[in-house]
C-alpha cells in the first residue's frame, strides 16, 4: 500500500525560494505541495483544502503574518503551521506566532536535509526547530514572561515524574506517538500527560514546553543529570 504524502501550502513573499522549497519537497516523494503563493487571501483559499502542513513567511511584508496564522488555525485548527524566518532578528514575532499556536519555527539557511527532516518530524506528530533560533527564543521568553532560566521557574517540582519523562521527550522533538514507544505507554496516555504538563508549567503550547525544556537542557539522555537539581516525584500516573 502507497503511502499518504502529505500536503503542504507554502506562503512566502520571495517566488523564486517558494519554488526552491517546492521543488525540494516535490523531488522527496513524500510532500505534496498543493499551492504557493505570497497573497493572503489565496492563501486563506488553499486553507479551504485541508492542507496538513502550512509554511508561513513570518518576516513578510505583502501580507501580516500573525494575521495569517490565526486565520488559518480559525478555519482548520488541525493544519500544522511552521514559521520560517531569516534571522534571529525575527525572534520576537516567532515567540508571538508559538504563542498562538504555531507548530515550529526555521531559519531559511537551513540546508535541504534538515528542512525535510524536520518536515517529516512536524508531519509525525513532533516539533519542527532551528537550533541557532532557541537560544534567541529562550531569551525572548525570559524576558517576557518574567522566567529566570537560571533557576527553576514554573513548578517543574509539581510534575509527576512521568510527566517530565514527557517534557524530556517532546524537549528531544519526539511525536505524541514516539514518546508513546519510547516509555512504553499508550499514545492517549501520552496526550493526558503532556495536557497536565501545559497546565502545570503554564504553558500555551507544545512548541513552548519544547523550547523552554530544551534550554533547561531537559532532554532524552539528559534528564537524569539534572534530577540533582530538581525534585521529581518517584510516583507514576498511568
Amino acid at each position: 500500500m502507497q503511502r499518504r504524502m502529505t500536503s503542504v501550502v507554502l506562503v512566502d513573499d520571495f517566488p523564486l525560494f517558494r519554488k526552491a522549497m517546492a521543488d525540494v519537497l516535490g523531488a522527496s516523494g513524500e510532500f505534496n505541495v498543493i499551492g504557493q503563493t505570497g497573497d493572503a487571501k489565496v492563501a486563506l483559499g488553499l486553507v479551504s483544502l485541508r492542507p496538513d502542513v502550512v509554511i508561513i513567511d513570518v518576516e513578510a511584508k505583502s501580507f501580516d503574518p500573525l494575521t495569517l496564522l490565526r486565520e488559518t488555525k480559525f478555519r482548520h485548527k488541525d493544519c500544522i503551521v511552521i514559521m520560517l524566518a531569516s534571522s534571529v532578528a525575527t525572534s520576537l514575532n516567532v515567540v508571538r506566532a508559538i504563542r498562538m499556536d504555531a507548530n515550529g519555527y526555521l531559519l531559511r539557511t537551513i540546508d535541504v536535509g534538515e528542512f525535510l527532516d524536520q518536515l517529516r518530524a512536524v508531519a509525525n506528530g513532533g516539533v519542527a526547530a532551528s537550533d541557532k533560533l532557541t537560544s534567541a527564543l529562550a531569551e525572548h521568553l525570559r524576558s517576557t514572561d518574567g522566567s529566570d532560566l537560571d533557576d527553576e521557574p514554573r513548578g517543574t517540582k509539581t510534575l509527576t515524574r512521568r510527566e517530565f519523562d514527557v517534557l524530556t521527550c517532546i524537549a528531544s522533538g519526539l511525536s505524541n506517538q514516539e514518546v508513546a514507544n519510547h516509555l512504553n505507554i499508550r499514545e492517549g496516555t501520552v496526550k493526558v500527560h503532556v495536557k497536565h504538563m501545559l497546565k502545570k508549567l503554564h504553558f500555551r503550547s507544545r512548541v513552548e514546553a519544547a523550547l523552554w525544556a530544551s534550554e533547561h537542557g531537559y532532554r532524552i539522555g539528559q534528564e537524569y543529570s539534572v534530577l540533582g537539581k530538581i525534585a521529581v516525584p518517584n510516583g507514576d500516573s498511568f
